[in-house]
């Protein structure tokens, strides 16, 4: 067997095992441990607040500097009302490569799978908790699960909130009052600026290397630095706080 060969069927291979893996294994696990956080926060809460981070979905409240600030104002902001606000994680796969590639599929199809799980998972929260309010926020990726998740929601839909930053194109926008979609008008992948993405991504790898060789810890993901994809509280505190004040 030739080596490009082996390679393609160590690539297969891998792809299978970590399918099998997402969906069998991680799914289930992930969803059991989601439920648990959320028993937890409803009892000492009015509002649950939702972080969905940007990426793979794998970075916790205290690290995503890019979005641990909005997330910190959009409590703020829900507790000026005289609300009591717990924030709860939702991780979408594990930080490794067997995680990644398990969840590539569900990316790519917008998430069909978690989302459903997610969104029944909210569902009979409500149903225990009914007067509570839950607000679902994600950035990038996380923008697109909880678009995903809030159209699946069915019963109690009045009281699920989406705030949602950054969604890249590919994902198709759900049409509704609760769901509040922020895009820069610079975001090369909230607006599909096939050109641009592509220079971002060949450029990456080049600098991931030169960065670690020097020592500076950064992601791929760091690395590409997408333009126009960093959000900033100051720029749609109005938007944001006046959706809240709204629906809240």
């Amino acid at each position: 067997m030739r080596k490009r060969d082996k390679i393609i069927l160590c690539l297969a291979g891998l792809l299978i095992i970590s399918s099998i893996w997402f969906y069998f294994f991680f799914l289930e696990d992930n969803i059991i441990s989601f439920k648990e956080k959320l028993m937890v926060a409803g009892q000492n809460s009015d509002v649950i607040l939702i972080f969905n981070s940007g990426g793979w979905g794998t970075v916790s409240f205290e690290d995503a500097m890019d979005f641990n600030p909005i997330i910190n104002e959009i409590k703020e902001t829900i507790e000026e009302e005289g609300l009591k606000v717990s924030i709860v994680e939702y991780y979408r796969t594990k930080e490794n490569i067997i995680g990644k590639l398990g969840s590539l599929r569900e990316i790519l199809r917008g998430f069909p799978s978690s989302s459903t799980s997610f969104a029944q998972t909210i569902e009979d929260f409500l149903k225990e908790n009914p007067e509570d309010k839950v607000v679902i926020a994600g950035l990038s990726n996380g923008a697109a699960f909880a678009d995903s998740a809030i159209e699946k929601i069915e019963t109690n839909r009045g009281n699920v909130l989406s705030i949602e930053l950054g969604t890249p194109f590919w994902k198709k926008k759900t049409e509704g009052y609760n769901a509040l979609e922020i895009n820069n008008q610079d975001d090369i992948l909230a607006n599909g600026q096939i050109g641009g993405l592509i220079f971002s991504a060949l450029r990456a790898p080049f600098i991931w290397v030169s960065e670690n060789i020097k020592g500076n810890r950064v992601s791929f993901s760091e690395a590409m630095n997408i333009s126009g994809h960093n959000y900033y509280w100051e720029e749609h505190e109005e938007k944001i706080t006046s959706f809240i004040k709204e629906k809240i």
